[in-house]
């Protein structure tokens, strides 16, 4: 039989863990730009959430990938995938990168939609804004 205290030894770090993924899902975003925000200027308070939302057939092989978000943004987590409305099978989704202002400062922030797995592979799209953090 397992005493109280070998179970709570066990449950606690998977609990932590469990805990530690909800409060990281639940960082609600200050700004989202999406696919009409290419080439446009963005302004955040540095500590705040700027989250990137772009269209993406993921089943294609193509995704977004971030090639560069300057030292004032820090990429939290991986990206998510997202349905539109009313979606069907096979259909355009989503990708919805997170980043947090870290830094007050100036940097672009570029994305190419891109086949990853392929070496070499020329984007299909590009998207860049230049990010403002006060």
């Amino acid at each position: 039989m397992i005493s109280t205290a070998a179970m709570y030894r066990t449950l606690m770090p998977a609990m932590l863990v469990c805990m530690a993924m909800v409060f990281s899902c639940t960082m609600k975003p200050s700004v989202t730009i999406a696919d009409a925000d290419n080439g446009t200027r963005v302004e955040i308070k540095s500590g705040e959430i700027l989250a990137v939302r772009l269209s993406a057939q993921l089943g294609t092989g193509f995704g977004w990938k971030v090639v560069a978000a300057g030292k004032n943004l820090e990429q939290k987590g991986e990206p998510q995938q997202a349905a539109k409305e009313g979606q069907r099978p096979g259909a355009s989704d989503y990708q919805v990168f997170t980043f947090k202002a870290v830094e007050k400062g100036e940097s672009e922030l570029k994305l190419q939609y891109i086949e990853g797995w392929k070496k070499d592979a020329k984007p299909l799209r590009d998207f860049a804004v230049t990010v403002m953090v006060k």
